[in-house]
């Protein structure tokens, strides 16, 4: 018998057939003058390929968003979706896929982070309550709305918020009951190219 104050079961993981992976590959690189930034290259290799190299193995699919340079993305070997409406963010390009997507779940993640983790999906779901849609890491320093794992349903929410000109993550998770988990010890994880020197830094 559970008694007060002992710890809650750690939640099992959800398999990963039952999460499909979303690699946001969707902006306009404007700090990188206007380059591909998941393209540019790492050790020989795009940086979402290294993203994909360690989400595959975490997801049972993957989908690409993304709307320029279609063809190398194609060439990653993953369905490709481009944007209904450019120009809306993140959440636009999520919302575009979402209809895509079969599994019951979806783990949503920037295609500029090649150091994510391959526990990092695990991680998110092992924190999930029953009556949470969503949950993404707190790194230890701040939020990384972009690292997402979702309820596919809480998606058909998107159309609305997008249409009434909502464009924050923040405020569309806030508008879900997000929660929050603690992954502070993958910090490293959440390491993102956004300007020349970044991508220095991380070779």
């Amino acid at each position: 018998m559970t008694t007060t104050g002992d710890p809650p079961a750690a939640r099992r993981p959800i398999p990963p057939h039952e999460i499909t992976g979303v690699v946001l590959c969707g902006g306009e690189g404007r700090r990188l003058g206007c380059v591909e930034k998941p393209l540019l290259a790492l050790h020989g290799a795009p940086l979402v390929a290294h993203v994909l190299e360690h989400l595959v193995p975490q997801v049972g699919r993957v989908i690409i968003s993304a709307n320029r340079e279609l063809e190398g993305y194609r060439a990653l070997g993953h369905d490709v979706v481009t944007d209904v409406e450019p120009g809306l963010g993140p959440l636009g390009g999520l919302s575009s896929v979402a209809p895509h997507v079969t599994t019951p779940w979806l783990f949503c993640c920037p295609g500029d982070a090649p150091r994510i983790s391959r526990h990092l999906v695990a991680r998110l779901s092992e924190t999930l309550t029953d009556s949470c849609v969503a949950a993404y890491p707190h790194d230890g320093e701040r939020p990384q709305y972009l690292f997402l794992l979702a309820r596919t349903a809480a998606c058909s929410s998107l159309a609305g918020y997008l249409g009434s000109g909502g464009r924050s993550v923040r405020g569309w998770l806030a508008m879900n009951g997000a929660g929050t988990s603690d992954l502070h010890d993958l910090h490293e994880t959440f390491v993102n190219v956004n300007t020349a020197d970044d991508l220095l830094r991380i070779r």
